[in-house]
């Protein structure tokens, strides 16, 4: 069981949030929002590896899952009869061919998707849905003219009547601007109808079709008398066309209306593979992965990072600072303690974070070699838990949670409390909080809580499976290190803290003189370990910085040493050449002396030649096959570097676009409410004076032309225009109306001269 409250305390809310920019449909989206920790386990195993296995081979090669939804075009797909258009159909292929598109990747490289297979079980390919659609729609989304032969000689048809519309339309034009007719700009179109732009005073000298003025009046758009006929059937053939679109469209919704399941079921695959890039995405950016699932409840967590704080400190440029936790049978409850501000809350909300994370499918922040286990229950109380709508106290509602936590708590819960005992008085509340931990620890439950009781402290030293955890502080700032210290309580430093704020010492003396002595003796104890670790972990951390410098030097004699070789290398090289010259050269020398001396032919002296050339050629094109190999080796390798480059670079527009179009949304809302803020106060305004006119008291008097005037029971006022047979004309500013003058209230009398 993982309550609201728990999901609400380790803010899961904004890890989705920073998921949901990275998903690319709507419904994509929708499912990211409702992401919620797994309540069979076994399912939850296979959405992890499923994810593990995205992340670690699916790389920039698989196939992108965006889409847009297309529910109700499916569920209209399914009638009998009905027909979609074109931008549906667009919508349909879209989602078969992305889907087609999957289902084949995945099948191509099942031996690295094992576990994502499972997603493709129940769908097989189906490239006929695309295939149809190619054969009748174009890219562009226009039916094709191959789509049917009536469709392709009603075409030709409108080809040819536009064409001979475009032609006598010339003639016309060419012989009114020779008389003169014409304005300047000669024509123009309106309605789809290419007119003549007449000036007005030749109007009656051109025959045809009157389609309008300029605004001035000075030009007149004529269709001409011999465009109109044409104009006439083009329109027919036009209709012609509307109506044999619409029966081809009805034929294809017919050849693909029995694949609506797999178009269904497309749709629900893409939705899950683009939450899971999505999630791919972002664990890539936060530098996640699948740590290993223990069968037995065992966690190691190595170099773990809080999400939600890593991104914050990096957007601010600041450093963040992992952990290593170890929650194991015979070490299951951790006692953090130290002074404020020294991230033992951060600890805390790290392990029940990521825990959150893990059991709700989500890579973690961790080191690979981590192992992580799961917990049927995860209970947490965690920050200011005043509860003003039950009129509770902070201690009050705590007390409540610890009755909740006993309810429910086993040898399978991990539970997380931040400041635990606190909000009463410090001997009874530490007494009861201190009863709380033994009987957690009695039912075998697993947990962090962060503490300053001293008595706390000390039980987490006699349980055996629990331990005490500090968080480091430098010996002689305070400042905090923000690393976990396991193995050792840690001071709240309280006067030292409150000297380094400005109290005086007098005043901490009169404090120090309060309380108990052995409690300031183990005080100082706990202070003193704390200082003496943090010299340890000092002097750890300059052999650390030691060590990484003789590493450096090895690596700087490692890079020397390669170059020596790589010297030694070319100097072979050219030794090995110039060996080869020398032999080629004995080689010739050693003819020449033949031909010279034992006279042999020139025939056999061009033949040895010729070998002695031909071999040496051949030797060089083994050598220049092997070179041209090695540099297209390297180009591949340069290519793909080059691909992936391309590939970061879009990743990072793709981001700032969407960015942008995020402040641009902002900065147009702003501005609508900032002109929607005035017409709201004017119609408060109108508002308020129709029920004070409403308001007015109704004179019951004979009512005559020009008075105001409402219908009883209405608020709207009018004036009468006349009066004529007992109905009075009722004039109200945007329109004007007959009603019997007993149905009138008098408003406001006009004022008549006396006569």
């Amino acid at each position: 069981m993982i309550d609201a409250r728990t999901i609400e305390d380790l803010e899961l809310e904004k890890v989705k949030a920073a998921i949901l920019p990275y998903c690319r449909s709507e419904k994509g989206r929708n499912l990211c929002s409702h992401i919620r920790p797994y309540r069979n386990l076994a399912a939850l195993s296979t959405e992890l590896r499923q994810t593990d296995e995205y992340i670690r081979h699916a790389g920039g090669a698989f196939p992108s899952a965006e889409f847009s939804t297309a529910d109700n075009d499916i569920k209209l797909l399914s009638l009998e009869g009905s027909s979609l258009p074109i931008d549906a159909l667009m919508r349909i292929y879209e989602i078969a061919s992305r889907s087609n598109a999957i289902i084949a990747h995945i099948l191509r490289y099942e031996d690295f998707f094992t576990h994502l297979k499972k997603k493709i079980s129940d769908i097989k390919p189906c490239p006929e849905i695309c295939r149809s659609i190619d054969e009748v729609i174009d890219s562009d989304g226009t039916v094709k003219d191959s789509a049917s032969a009536t469709l392709q000689g009603i075409r030709r048809t409108i080809s040819s009547i536009r064409g001979s519309i475009d032609s006598v339309f010339r003639s016309d034009m060419a012989r009114y601007r020779n008389e003169g007719f014409l304005d300047e700009i000669g024509e123009t179109v309106i309605d789809h109808r290419r007119v003549l732009a007449v000036s007005a005073m030749y109007r009656r000298r051109v025959p045809g079709m009157f389609m309008g003025t300029s605004k001035t009046g000075s030009i007149v758009y004529i269709e001409p008398e011999s465009t109109s006929r044409l104009s006439g059937a083009l329109a027919d053939a036009l209709a012609e066309e509307k109506k044999e679109i619409y029966r081809i469209l009805t034929a294809l919704c017919t050849t693909i209306r029995p694949y609506t399941l797999f178009l269904a079921k497309s749709q629900k695959l893409l939705t899950e593979i683009d939450l899971l890039q999505a999630k791919a995405r972002y664990a890539e950016e936060i530098g996640a992965c699948l740590p290993k699932i223990s069968r037995t409840l065992k966690m190691n967590l190595i170099e773990a990072y809080h999400p939600i704080l890593l991104l914050t400190n990096r957007q601010q440029g600041r450093e963040t600072f992992p952990q290593n936790i170890v929650l194991t049978p015979s070490r299951r409850i951790i006692a953090i303690s130290g002074p404020n501000a020294g991230g033992k809350s951060i600890t805390l909300k790290t392990v029940g974070l990521l825990q959150l994370m893990l059991q709700c499918g989500l890579p973690v922040p961790v080191n690979p070699e981590s192992t992580m286990c799961l917990f049927n229950t995860i209970i947490t109380d965690i920050g200011d838990n005043q509860s003003i709508e039950n009129h509770l106290s902070t201690y009050s509602y705590r007390l409540k949670k610890m009755a909740d936590f006993l309810s429910v708590c086993d040898e399978k819960t991990l539970f997380l409390i931040d400041e635990f005992g606190t909000g009463s008085d410090p001997d009874l509340g530490g007494a009861l909080a201190e009863v709380f931990l033994e009987e957690f620890y009695r039912r075998g439950a697993y947990g962090v809580l962060t503490t300053h009781y001293t008595n706390i402290k000390l039980l987490a030293e006699k349980l055996p499976e629990a331990i005490n955890a500090s968080m480091l502080f430098d010996e002689k700032t305070l400042m905090p290190l923000y690393r976990l210290f396991v193995g050792q309580a840690g001071s709240s430093f309280t006067f030292e803290v409150a000297r380094m704020n400005g109290i005086s010492q007098s005043l901490i003396d009169r404090a120090r003189s309060r309380v108990e002595h052995d409690k300031i003796v183990l005080e100082r104890t706990i202070a003193s370990l704390q200082k003496e670790k943090s010299s340890i972990v000092e002097k750890s951390r300059s052999l650390s910085s030691a060590q990484k410098k003789a590493e450096s030097h090895a690596t700087a004699l490692e890079k020397q040493s390669e170059k020596i070789s790589s010297k030694l290398e070319s100097y072979q090289v050219l030794y090995d050449r110039n060996v080869k010259e020398v032999q080629i050269g004995r080689k010739v020398s050693s003819l020449a002396e033949s031909y010279f001396y034992k006279k042999t032919s020139k025939k056999d002296l061009t033949a040895a030649l010729i070998k002695i050339v031909e071999m040496e050629n051949a030797r060089r094109g083994e050598k220049l096959a092997a070179a041209i190999k090695e540099k297209e080796r390297q180009k591949a390798i340069e290519d793909e570097k080059q691909r992936e480059r391309l590939i970061a670079r879009e990743r990072k527009r793709m981001a700032e676009e969407a960015r942008r179009e995020e402040q641009e949304r902002a900065r147009i809302e702003a501005q609508m409410q900032k002109e929607i803020e005035p017409i709201r106060e004017q119609k408060a305004i109108e508002e308020a004076e129709m029920a004070a006119a409403a308001a007015r008291p109704v004179l019951n008097m004979p009512l005559g032309v020009g008075d105001r005037v409402r219908l009883s029971g209405g608020f709207a006022v009018g004036v009468i225009d006349r009066i004529e047979k007992g109905r009075a004309t009722v004039d109200y500013g945007w329109f004007t109306t007959q009603v019997a003058v007993e149905e009138l209230d008098l408003v406001e009398r006009v004022k008549r001269d006396k006569k």
